[in-house]
């Protein structure tokens, strides 16, 4: 009766809140004057705009906001030569998002499914992109780590630091390597001019069964003349869900205080005139009892060390000729666990290895005219990995360590003319362990008038990771290679609103998969990677904004399609030629933020899944379940009072079971997410007197 009341309660409320903001949609628009942030943001067209009119409208500041990720030269939404995706620190806010999750998942085309040992990952327009298909950065620093080269998700990163994410949805091998095949995620922090002062942020989510999460974050910067530094920190306990997981031989647990995710996260900005300082530090404690699947008899420390330092000198040769040089250090123990393993859990075993790498480049910035822009660089970099004094595995070579080096160049060419612009680039790398690589790029865009136009054609790959390679079925892995075609159309409708849908095609050649093959021996299964011949899919993504000075609007729709593609056996879904494992085909998501009065805000969220399809238990053993169509809603109300910001927020409303999905066949169960959480957030910001 109690969970059934609050549901209704939920339902009564998201409906009461959510209806009304269609009607604001109706609005005439507004506008109000632009303030020195989103200045500094802006385009040379909207700065004349502002000397003409003295005013710019909220939906031309944000597609004309200036965006880096997708070629290194910051440019426009609407000229960056890759799919980008802009989200903005009031857009993070004012949704109340929890995670990273919470904010990637509203972004055509990503998704999140389960790996093994608890961790959840990501997925990009259909396929699964955990290990080194998806480049993530936080401030410039790579946090794909070194073995495996993935990625981790879920109370991880401090989403109330972030000043801004800019996402290419798509290749972005030519500038950044082997880690971004899919995709880059590219998170920047607040800097000293953006705090000021000293800002304190404390979060607290509570299900009707357990602590949802509990976080605490604290933020130091300024800026003083020609020098700035910025100081935060991060800690955090989280349950990854309340519920119960169940593996695929009927054995279940629950995964209250079994699934922990409890970060600690400290990262310091330095600047002075050119030269820069990064250093971070993230330690993610995890805990699990799934394992690669079978539930173990207890809970198993699962933990993802990561120090990084950054040195960086922008050196401006002359007015168009800026030099980068760059030297950086990552040291990382990820999966590690070097504990003792009780008799009956003789599966989970220790792993204690550390990885670190050692890169250097230098990267040039020619602006030759008005119109011709050059962006070319070289990199090096060696990886290194040893065994812990509790790992007793050697690596493949015999040895209690291993490494490789690489070495890169990388070119690209920016053309923009009246009739369109022109991107031509390249990236070779030589590598010691697995061979040379080359990827070309090339994208047309053209504005005409409101509409604007992109054709995109890339090629990408990924790297193997020192695990890859050391776990080669047959002693050798090559490279994947993806090649990716793409077509945007753009629209800006009137002075608010702006939509884009595009159209793309993703063929994967050589993927590198995790592969048991039990015809190598007698004694047992041979286990490790392989390249397989194809992986791909194609779809199409559409996005609709509205955006003014009473809040905004976004729906996006995504869909993919295996039909016609040639997919890994172990993605398959039986039965079914047009999906992979663990996605939706069909996704549908929905934000709406009302501004109500200048203090408060409300904004629920809608996420819809399509079918999907992953391994379950039944009585007769394990089978191919079909999931139905589930809805994760969300609303969070936001008001702000002179220095406070107050919130409170309830997360999946309908109390949907949705779970993560192992998007392969991998003999691990779904695993639940949390139930219908309630959240109260708190920032408190103190401003340094000048």
């Amino acid at each position: 009766m109690k969970n059934l009341l609050h549901r209704a309660i939920s339902v009564f409320i998201f409906l009461l809140i959510g209806s009304p903001l269609w009607l604001v949609a109706q609005q005439d628009s507004t506008h109000i004057p632009i303030d020195s942030a989103s200045i500094s943001n802006m385009t040379l067209e909207q700065l004349l705009k502002i000397q003409e009119s003295g005013v710019s409208s909220e939906m031309e500041s944000m597609i004309n906001s200036r965006i880096g990720v997708a070629s290194k030269k910051s440019l426009s939404q609407r000229k960056s030569p890759s799919v980008v995706t802009l989200i903005t620190q009031d857009e993070i806010e004012k949704s109340g998002a929890r995670d990273l999750i919470d904010v990637l998942r509203l972004v055509p085309g990503i998704d999140f499914a389960v790996d093994v040992q608890g961790n959840v990952s990501i997925g990009m327009r259909g396929n699964w992109a955990e290990e080194g298909k998806v480049l993530l950065l936080l401030d410039g620093q790579e946090m794909n780590e070194l073995l495996y080269s993935s990625l981790q998700f879920g109370n991880h990163f401090d989403v109330s630091q972030i000043k801004r994410i800019e996402i290419i949805r798509g290749p972005g091998s030519a500038i950044y390597g082997g880690f971004a095949e899919y995709g880059v995620i590219s998170i920047i922090t607040k800097d000293g001019e953006d705090i000021k002062g000293l800002t304190a942020t404390a979060s607290y989510g509570q299900t009707a069964r357990a602590l949802g999460y509990r976080d605490l974050s604290l933020s130091i910067g300024d800026k003083i003349k020609d020098f700035s530094y910025s100081l935060s920190g991060f800690i955090g306990q989280a349950n990854r869900s309340d519920n119960t997981y169940t593996d695929l031989s009927g054995n279940s647990y629950s995964m209250i205080g079994n699934a922990n995710l409890d970060p600690t996260n400290l990262n310091l900005g330095i600047h002075y005139k050119g030269l820069s300082f990064r250093g971070i530090y993230d330690n993610y404690q995890t805990t699990t009892r799934d394992n690669y699947g079978p539930v173990t008899t207890q809970a198993y420390p699962n933990n993802f060390i990561s120090e990084y330092a950054e040195l960086k000198y922008d050196w401006k040769l002359s007015d168009k000729i800026t030099l980068t040089p760059l030297l950086n250090y990552k040291n990382q123990k990820p999966w590690n666990f070097n504990g003792i393993v009780a008799p009956a859990d003789s599966s989970y075993t220790i792993y204690d290895k550390t990885a670190q790498q050692y890169r250097g480049s230098l990267t040039m910035l020619y602006d030759v005219t008005k119109k011709i822009n050059v962006v070319a660089g070289t990199e090096f970099y060696y990886n290194y990995a040893t065994l812990g004094g509790m790992d007793t595995q050697f690596f493949s070579n015999g040895k209690n360590n291993f490494g490789y080096s690489n070495a890169a160049g990388y070119a690209q060419v920016l053309f923009r003319y009246h009739i369109a612009s022109l991107m031509l680039g390249a990236r070779y790398d030589d590598n010691s362990a697995y061979g040379s690589s080359f990827v070309p790029r090339l994208g047309i865009m053209r504005k005409i008038n409101s509409w604007n136009f992109k054709l995109l054609y890339s090629n990408s790959f990924r790297a193997p990771g020192i695990e890859n390679i050391d776990l080669s079925l047959n002693g050798t892995i090559k490279p994947e290679y993806t090649t990716v075609i793409e077509l945007e159309i753009g629209k800006e409708i009137g002075s608010n609103m702006f939509c884009t849908v595009n159209f793309f095609d993703i063929t994967t050649q050589n993927p590198i998969v995790y592969y048991v093959d039990t015809s190598k021996n007698t004694s047992g299964n041979y286990e490790g990677y392989d390249n397989f011949p194809k992986q791909g899919t194609r779809g199409a993504e559409f996005d609709y904004k509205i955006k003014d000075t009473w809040g905004y609007v976004d729906v996006n729709y995504s869909y993919y399609t295996t039909a016609g593609k040639t997919v890994v056996p172990a993605y398959q879904v039986p039965g079914n030629n047009d999906m992979t494992l663990g996605f939706a085909a069909n996704k549908v998501n929905l934000s709406v933020s009302y501004n109500a009065t200048p203090a408060l805000s409300i904004t629920p969220t809608v996420s819809w899944f399509g079918n999907r399809y992953g391994y379950v238990y039944g009585d007769t053993g394990a089978y191919v379940k079909k999931f139905s169509p589930t809805t994760l809603a969300n609303i969070f109300i936001q008001y702000k009072i002179g220095r406070l910001r107050a919130g409170i927020g309830c997360y999946n409303i309908f109390n949907a079971d949705y779970e993560f999905i192992q998007p392969y066949n991998g003999s691990h169960a779904p695993l639940p997410s949390i139930s219908r959480e309630y959240e109260i957030r708190l920032t408190y910001s103190l401003n340094f007197k000048k």
